[in-house]
């Protein structure tokens, strides 16, 4: 037999009780129920058809919704593929074997600095020894430093100064003779600093700043223990009274440029001009003082 939904046997059920009821209302007989075959099936539903009733013929036209209880089945969602990377182990490239370099020797210490010593000949040129350009020269050097520092104790900075020096701007009364009236007096500033040495191989020196020595660091180099205080101030005081304040400034604002090349320009201008003590003439003897 097929098999029928739940509709249709209960539509059969239906025909089945109508068919006895009509039965017993004809004969009375008894009805027995039998096996029926699909041949009867079909009789059967004819005539429940012709009576009005719904067979279920269409089953599968309309497909009811199922009931309330029924558990649809959840479609399984694929898993989401796991991101590469993220539980595998990437296997680790080898490094490749990096050739070896030959390392670089360390940079050779520089020498030792070695002092050149003193000079293989001590030789005293004529008008290094204590004497009248010797003199000149420190009092040179010494009124050029005192009229240059006057001039940035005013000014405040050295552009400032060479403004002035360009205009031949004089210093106020007061800041000039500050510095300049008793430059030449110190007598600790000249036995300080200045000294003379005689030399094993022959001569003296007169040594200090603005002159051609310095106190030589040298065992054939012995202090004369001689006092050149006296000396040293009568040059300066003689100097600064012969050139006056305008041969002082005169000096200063014009120098430099007169004597580019050297750094102590009084000396240039007070001591090794024509007639003056370190001329060539006069250390010769044929010029006098």
């Amino acid at each position: 037999m097929s098999v029928f939904s739940a509709k249709r046997v209960a539509l059969l059920a239906f025909a089945l009780l109508a068919l006895l009821a009509l039965g017993a209302a004809q004969g009375g007989a008894e009805l027995e129920l039998a096996e029926i075959d699909d041949a009867e099936l079909d009789a059967l539903l004819s005539d429940a058809e012709a009576l009005g009733l719904d067979t279920g013929e269409d089953v599968g036209a309309d497909v009811p919704d199922q009931p309330s209880g029924a558990v649809e089945p959840v479609p399984e969602t694929p898993e989401d593929p796991e991101p590469a990377g993220a539980g595998a182990v990437e296997p680790v490239p080898a490094k490749k074997k990096e050739k070896s370099r030959p390392v670089d020797a360390a940079p050779a210490p520089p020498p030792a600095y070695k002092s050149k010593g003193p000079p293989p000949h001590l030789t005293v040129r004529l008008g290094q020894e204590p004497g009248a350009c010797t003199y000149c020269k420190a009092a040179a050097h010494k009124l050029q430093v005192a009229l240059t520092h006057a001039h940035l104790e005013h000014h405040e900075d050295h552009e400032r100064v060479e403004i002035a020096r360009s205009g031949k701007e004089k210093l106020p009364e007061d800041v000039f003779l500050r510095h300049m009236r008793e430059v030449c007096d110190n007598d600790e500033y000249w036995s300080s600093i200045y000294g003379s040495y005689d030399f094993s191989t022959g001569g003296r020196v007169l040594t200090g700043p603005g002159l051609d020595w310095s106190a030589p660091n040298d065992p054939r180099a012995t202090p004369t223990g001689v006092d050149h205080v006296r000396d040293l101030k009568a040059a300066c005081k003689k100097m600064e009274t012969e050139v006056e304040h305008a041969g002082l400034y005169r000096a200063f604002w014009e120098g430099r440029e007169a004597y580019p090349s050297h750094k102590w320009y009084f000396q240039q201008e007070f001591c090794y001009a024509s007639g003056h003590a370190c001329h060539p003439a006069t250390l010769e003897g044929r010029d006098e003082l």
